[in-house]
């Protein structure tokens, strides 16, 4: 099934979604422990994998056509959404990661076949199941307008883990851009209080997951993987000199890698959720403008609201600017189009 062209203009590559497909599922009690409750309000609670039900979920999240509103109301031509990230399939039994992948995936490239000039979709897999990564992955580059998966940056594997080699190898082969996702922090200890868990700790993950890809070798292994750092990057960019500087001087650092840090980090992909445009402009300065896309962490209260404005206040040149706002995204998503 060949999708329609996407729509011309700034593309979204950081949005999330909970299909309404797989909410139906959950409440039809497909699967034991996975649950969907709709409240009075219409609004939908989640249970997983026999935890409880979290706050329910957003409206954008589920509805298209509020979506759809949201998006032209911020100015954004076309989506890349991926899985809200409760939905990885981190830290749950294996017939329950399994099942669970391969019904996200399934229930987002429906989402995506009903607007599919808007929508693009990234699917996941269950890296705690190591062994089935690469089946799980291929079968979900199959369905029409998945262009990759969503991972966790600190799951049940760390993400240069030996088990996962095959799997960056099948991403690296089959083109598949892979997006490693924060998930939220316990709110217990240092990170329980002000809402660290979120403003800390989630670009503290993929600080730590993008570093254990460089000194892992991951990146140096795979030239050509497609890795997208959500949230600018977290502390990467801002903390590249100090990394640089440890895998000069410090035996660890030399493991598994041979090749420098700046060379890894040159193939990272990043969005431009940093809600400031001097950061974002520190971020085009660190990484090029041609490996910044636009980003906003759509639906959520820490999503950014005006992504153009933010770029717009960067100070970027105008071939910057447009690569980021769309030229960028659409090369990655839609050679083709």
């Amino acid at each position: 099934m060949t999708l329609a062209p996407l729509r011309p203009g700034p593309v979204d590559v950081h949005a999330h979604v909970a299909p309404q497909g797989l909410l139906d599922r959950f409440a039809g009690g497909e699967r034991p422990g996975f649950s969907a409750e709709r409240l009075a309000d219409g609004r939908v609670k989640v249970g997983l994998a026999g935890k409880p039900p979290g706050p329910p979920l957003a409206a954008g999240m589920v509805d298209l056509a509020v979506r759809l509103a949201d998006m032209d109301a911020m100015g954004v031509a076309a989506q890349l959404v991926s899985p809200w990230v409760a939905l990885s399939p981190t830290s749950m039994a294996e017939g329950d990661a399994l099942w669970l992948a391969d019904a996200v995936n399934a229930e987002v490239a429906a989402f995506v076949a009903a607007c599919p000039e808007r929508l693009r979709g990234l699917g996941t897999v269950a890296l705690g199941v190591p062994e089935r990564a690469v089946a799980g992955l291929e079968r979900a580059m199959a369905l029409p307008g998945i262009v990759g998966v969503e991972i966790p940056t600190l799951g049940d594997t760390a993400l240069d883990d030996a088990a996962l080699a095959s799997f960056w190898a099948a991403a690296e082969a089959l083109g598949a851009l892979v997006m490693p996702h924060p998930q939220l922090a316990p709110m217990d200890g240092p990170f329980g209080r002000y809402y660290l868990n979120n403003l800390i700790h989630n670009p503290l993950e993929t600080t730590v997951a993008s570093a254990h890809l460089v000194f892992g070798g991951v990146m140096e292994r795979h030239p050509r993987l497609k890795v997208m750092l959500v949230h600018g990057g977290g502390f990467l960019p801002y903390n590249l000199g100090r990394l640089a500087r440890g895998r000069r001087v410090r035996p660890e650092t030399a493991v598994a890698m041979a090749g420098s840090v700046e060379a890894s980090f040159a193939r990272f992909r990043f969005d431009t959720v940093t809600h400031s445009p001097a950061a974002l402009r520190f971020l085009v300065d660190e990484a090029g403008g041609d490996r910044v896309l636009l980003g906003t962490d759509y639906p959520f209260d820490m999503a950014d609201p005006d992504p153009l404005a933010t770029v717009a206040a960067a100070g970027l040149d105008e071939p910057a600017r447009a690569a980021i706002l769309s030229g960028n995204a659409r090369s990655l998503l839609a050679p083709d189009d």
